[in-house]
């Protein structure tokens, strides 16, 4: 095949795919207080994508909180298969990422704004076999929604003990993706599109947060 035909053969290239991203987000005194930061960077002009959520994170040493502003109304959520329905999906490293696959610190979370079957957080990160380690517990993983007739807001807590290897003193960084997903509609992304990528597959694209303090 001649390079032409590769050429045309190839995707088209977004104005994403010419960066990489580093952002951070605040400390908190207390996880479960109302979360006040800023929502983090969007992207959604650069991956071709509609914009309709807003997200926003916070850490202290007992994990992550964060909140995500969803400007639609809510629809349905579905199990196993949340990303046909309305949910959240967290893509969290807690160690630099060199190389394409995932590893024993990479995590894959998801939040349904509706319970399913009693479901509604749950890690769901599908490991290799030399990197495997048990899915943390659902009591590692709270979720609250506050759904109004044009919008619903996720609140979310993820406790240090779901994330495997979590140490900001020694590790202040860490490696960050994100989908919102929405029943019969496309999805919101950040930093790159699932269309391009499988998120899970390819860690070393997600951006870096830095843990403020």
């Amino acid at each position: 095949m001649k390079w032409q035909e590769l050429l045309e053969n190839m995707d088209p290239l977004l104005p994403a795919d010419f960066f990489s991203y580093h952002i951070a987000i605040p400390y908190l005194k207390d996880l479960a207080a109302p979360l006040k930061s800023k929502p983090l960077l969007d992207l959604c002009d650069l991956l071709d994508e509609e914009k309709f959520a807003d997200l926003s994170l916070g850490w202290n040493e007992e994990g992550i909180a964060g909140k995500a502003v969803i400007h639609k109304p809510f629809k349905e959520s579905l199990f196993p298969a949340y990303e046909k329905g309305d949910s959240l999906e967290l893509f969290i490293s807690t160690r630099e990422i060199k190389k394409g696959s995932a590893t024993r610190f990479c995590h894959h979370f998801v939040f349904l704004a509706g319970e399913v079957q009693g479901i509604q957080a749950q890690e769901v990160t599908r490991f290799r076999s030399e990197d495997s380690h048990p899915l943390c517990s659902a009591s590692d993983l709270t979720i609250q929604c506050h759904a109004e007739k044009e919008s619903y807001e996720l609140r979310f807590q993820i406790s240090e003990n779901a994330l495997h290897g979590f140490d900001p003193e020694q590790f202040p960084k860490l490696y960050f993706a994100y989908r919102v997903n929405r029943s019969k509609a496309k999805p919101q992304h950040f930093p790159f599109s699932s269309d391009r990528f499988d998120m899970l597959a390819n860690p070393s694209l997600w951006a870096s947060i830095t843990l403020q303090r």
